[in-house]
């Protein structure tokens, strides 16, 4: 790696302005939430002062519970439908020397739509047991009856703060307001956490800039794989999607429980009670401190529960298999339970990492139409927990290019090898998800060239097809059993429902997508992570990738006519295809009879598919560039490493 600033500076300046917008952004996105604080009173609003008259005065003294006082948050009363109000008012607050911290003049209007104001001061290091005073003076209510009046609270017994409205003390009453202050600890964390990552994010983006000729699936090792890492650390285990049922599912499949046992309506597995105890009362709450609590429970072979996964019964074993590796290895090396969950996850990530290394690297063109969708961040998220939509996606891909590979790299006529290997990816995919399944109908797009004949082509699609759909329907006629115990209503009365009315059940999966699409792309494409969608990344993260990815596809000459028309049409089909079982699945699991539009879809069930849309988009439409492919692929590769500092700051804000 070599870079001068002579040659370089330009590049290095891009990528600095760049760090620091993202930065600024994240750490303004902290500030305002207010993370990097500990809080001492929060109590509950009682009441209002009513009676505000010009040139009063309101003094709250109060005692700090910790060092480092930096902010308090007063509460006004909000009169927003009132125009008649009116005036101006001067905030402040003294330390226990007199001294005035912070002190402001604010008007009607900035309350009207600011209800909370905050006090932000310099820090008081040594703050703790000494007393403060926050003074409020009602200067000019000249052209309104009334001001936006204070909010109160009762006072607990064991606070000695003193609240006086001019000059007479108030008892058992105080001013609602919130003392904050600032955490080492959370500080710590944040810096020292993104300081690491953007110090690997510059070496990185160096190393791919300076690098001559670099391979799409080298840019993919060395940036996924240390994201994947990021978010395996920064996410808390059971904060992304449904993973506490996934985690009980991959302990019982690591028990070589295959499916989970039902016996007379009992479902569930005897396992470790501990095994349950490491999930948190609260998963929406759970942060960085909750997890050192859990640090210390182990597992107790001899006392153990009848645990259900629940959901993830549905699911086939096939997809636990790298979690259950891991979380039986770690079992030879220690029974800290908080620790197996992280083993677990670890394997899951080294898997769909090769499979997605093994699929860009098979893939005879188009390459980056895998990379970017494995950097998006609801796919990274997938990769480093214990979802197993980790071997979906990654298995999915990992299909698509190894039919590509056959289709236009292999000269050979396919093998038995080939068609075993297609049969293996054939199953997998299938018991990974039913709705998947479309995906073995990419065989057909193979030139009949590359078999003996096109009976022989045929005879081979219905084989591998016809395999992978009975052990599918084998299957789900076993997570049926599952689907009753947690589901009410009927699934066939909904089957029967759509069957008889197929045109009204059409304008259900329409009004849903046009109900509800946009959010279907953003968060496809990252705008909300974690189980319950606690992580917002909002608009810049989603929407940069998804113009990138649009770019790539469009502008990359290698997909133009590349495909002939009935492989392009067939491609569509399995696409329009598998949407339509994403929506139907879904109709029948999640959706309640005679609702108008179809529940549970989310925009990362769409990821398996997703190379495929943009393949689509790439061969149809076609917008020349004048930029080289190398730079391309190291814009692409450097943008999107960049943009995960934000995502990653905004997990770290969630879990402080």
């Amino acid at each position: 790696m070599k870079i001068t600033i002579k040659k370089d500076w330009k590049f290095l300046i891009i990528l600095f302005i760049a760090i620091s917008l993202i930065l600024l952004v994240a750490n303004y996105t902290v500030s305002i939430k207010n993370k990097l604080y500990t809080k001492g009173r929060l109590q509950e609003t009682t009441g209002v002062i009513q009676d505000v008259s010009q040139g009063m005065e309101v003094i709250q003294n109060f005692v700090a519970v910790d060092n480092n006082l930096e902010r308090v948050i007063l509460n006004f009363e909000s009169y927003k439908d009132d125009a008649n109000c009116g005036g101006k008012v001067l905030l402040g607050i003294k330390d226990y020397n007199g001294k005035i911290l912070e002190e402001k003049q604010i008007t009607r209007n900035y309350i009207r739509e600011n209800p909370q104001y905050m006090l932000n001061f310099e820090k008081q290091t040594n703050s703790k047991d000494k007393e403060y005073s926050i003074y409020i003076k009602f200067e000019d209510l000249s052209g309104a009856e009334k001001f936006y009046s204070l909010k109160t609270t009762n006072l607990n017994e064991a606070v000695n703060d003193t609240l006086y409205i001019d000059g007479e003390a108030k008892n058992n009453i105080s001013l609602a307001f919130q003392d904050l202050y600032k955490s080492n600890i959370r500080c710590i964390i944040y810096i020292g956490i993104l300081f690491i990552l953007v110090v690997g994010v510059i070496v990185i983006s160096i190393i791919i800039y300076t690098k001559k000729n670099i391979k799409v699936e080298n840019l993919f090792l060395m940036i996924v794989p240390f994201l994947c890492i990021f978010f395996l650390l920064s996410m808390p285990t059971f904060k992304n999607h449904d993973e506490y049922y996934h985690w009980l599912k991959a302990y019982e499949v690591s028990e070589w429980h295959l499916k989970t046992p039902n016996n007379d309506g009992i479902q569930g597995s005897m396992m470790p009670g501990a095994v349950a105890g490491v999930m948190p009362i609260d998963w929406a709450t759970m942060d960085y401190s909750q997890v050192k609590e859990k640090l210390h429970i182990r597992l107790d072979e001899e006392d153990k529960v009848l645990l259900n996964p629940e959901t993830a019964a549905l699911y086939s074993f096939v997809q636990y298999i790298p979690q259950a590796i891991g979380i039986t290895i770690s079992r030879f090396f220690t029974n800290n339970v908080y620790l197996i969950t992280y083993a677990g996850r670890f394997f899951n990530m080294l898997v769909s990492v090769l499979l997605l290394y093994l699929a860009i690297k098979i893939m005879p063109f188009g390459k980056k139409l895998l990379l970017i969708p494995a950097m998006i961040p609801i796919a990274i998220e997938g990769f480093s927990s214990l979802s197993p939509d980790a071997m979906t996606i990654s298995m999915s891909f990992l299909y698509i290019a190894y039919i590509l590979h056959l289709t236009f790299v292999n000269e050979e006529k396919i093998k038995l090898k080939e068609k075993i290997l297609l049969l293996i990816m054939s199953v997998i995919i299938a018991l990974c998800k039913i709705v998947y399944i479309p995906l073995v109908g990419l065989i057909l797009i193979i030139p009949k060239e590359k078999f003996k004949n096109n009976k022989n082509k045929i005879f081979n699609f219905c084989v591998i097809a016809g395999t992978a759909l009975i052990l599918n329907l084998i299957w789900l006629k076993i997570a049926s059993g599952y689907l009753a115990d947690f589901r009410e209503g009927d699934s066939k009365i909904k089957v029967l429902l759509a069957l008889q009315n197929p045109i009204q059940y059409v304008q259900n999966v329409l009004y849903t997508i046009n109900l509800n699409g946009s959010s279907y792309l953003m968060s496809l494409f990252g705008a909300d992570l974690g189980w319950g969608e606690l992580v917002k990344l909002y608009a810049i993260v989603p929407y940069f990738i998804l113009a990138i990815y649009l770019f790539v596809a469009i502008t990359d000459e290698e997909l133009k006519n590349k495909f002939k028309t009935y492989q392009l049409v067939w491609i569509a089909l399995i696409t329009i295809t598998t949407i339509l079982l994403v929506f139907t699945s879904l109709y029948v699991q999640w959706t309640p009879i005679g609702k108008d539009s179809i529940s549970g879809v989310q925009g990362r069930y769409f990821l398996p598919i997703l190379p495929l849309v943009m393949l689509l988009l790439g061969s149809v439409l076609k917008v020349k560039t004048t930029y080289k492919v190398e730079n391309i692929n190291k814009f692409v590769a450097i943008s999107i490493l960049v943009l995960q500092i934000y995502t990653v700051s905004q997990i770290i804000m969630v879990h402080l």
